[in-house]
């Protein structure tokens, strides 16, 4: 288990959700990949230094935001009694313990037995359960073999027409940075979209309805993650090489012999040093202290 995770509980049963420090024990945990919201969003609820042991002792069910408490349910009825969740497991006014857990953060999201992903929920006030409107019953077919006899049924569904509200990747969630080693470490992902659950696996994505999903967002490739990345948004500019600590560390340990050199391989060089900006450069007010040669 991560250093802290939170106990579920019931509050059907009387039980509130509370902080737990681990303390190296072990067990099987669900991760929450979630938007926190830009500055006009509600932030989510946060454990800090003033509220740890008050967590500790029980965090009170109306006082979680309702993308946390959906995804809690879930858990649970998942079976599940763990959950983390960055905002509650992080001290986050804790510049010593964010700066630990956050270059454990790629591990957490690979233990995680699961990762739920609320991927069209722009900030933790908002659902991540979507009402929606019952899918048309698919329409049986009689299937007749080449010999003309009745060889069982064919099930038709009509096609969707708008692919936004089931694609995870066209969700707030897929404008988060963060969100990038949480998507390509994870084992397993539940994409929670605005019209359909989304089953992501190393072996297999797939929408509830059946239909193929091409994720390219778990491409392990490089380059990629770094093109889809760059693309994406950082409430701090300074968290751009850390957002990706997780990531680094896990590609280490299959690139023994290799180094990596502010978001670049140098087993990959010159080729990964033929970047360029597709929008145009915008230059920021506070540079990081990197080479001029590096993307980040």
């Amino acid at each position: 288990l991560p250093t802290r995770v939170v106990h579920i509980g019931d509050p059907e049963q009387g039980t509130s959700p509370r902080l737990i420090e681990t303390k190296g024990k072990t067990g099987h945990y669900v991760a929450l990949s979630h938007c926190w919201g830009g500055p006009s969003h509600t932030r989510p609820l946060m454990t800090t230094r003033s509220t740890f042991k008050q967590f500790l002792a029980g965090i009170p069910w109306d006082n979680v935001p309702k993308a946390h408490q959906e995804a809690m349910t879930a858990a649970r009825r998942l079976g599940f009694e763990y959950i983390w969740i960055d905002s509650l497991c992080i001290i986050q006014d804790s510049h010593n313990d964010w700066l630990y857990e956050s270059k454990h953060m790629g591990s957490v999201y690979e233990n995680a037995r699961l990762t739920i992903a609320a991927s069209h929920t722009p900030d933790s006030s908002q659902h991540c359960f979507f009402p929606r409107p019952q899918p048309q019953a698919p329409i049986e077919l009689r299937h007749i073999s080449r010999t003309g006899e009745n060889d069982g049924s064919i099930f038709a569904s009509p096609m969707p027409t708008d692919y936004a509200p089931i694609s995870p990747e066209d969700g707030p969630l897929a404008t988060r940075a963060w969100a990038t080693q949480e998507w390509l470490l994870s084992r397993r992902m539940l994409f929670y979209t605005d019209g359909a659950l989304v089953w992501s696996c190393k072996t297999i994505s797939q929408r509830e309805t059946g239909g193929t999903f091409h994720d390219t967002a778990r491409n392990p490739r490089w380059k990629v993650i770094i093109e889809k990345y760059s693309a994406r948004s950082l409430t701090n500019a300074s968290d751009r090489l850390v957002a990706l600590e997780g990531l680094r560390a896990e590609m280490q340990k299959i690139r023994l012999n290799d180094t990596y050199c502010f978001g670049l391989w140098k087993h990959n060089m010159p080729d990964q040093l033929l970047w360029y900006c597709l929008a145009g450069d915008k230059k920021q007010d506070r540079l990081l202290p990197v080479p001029s040669w590096t993307w980040a």
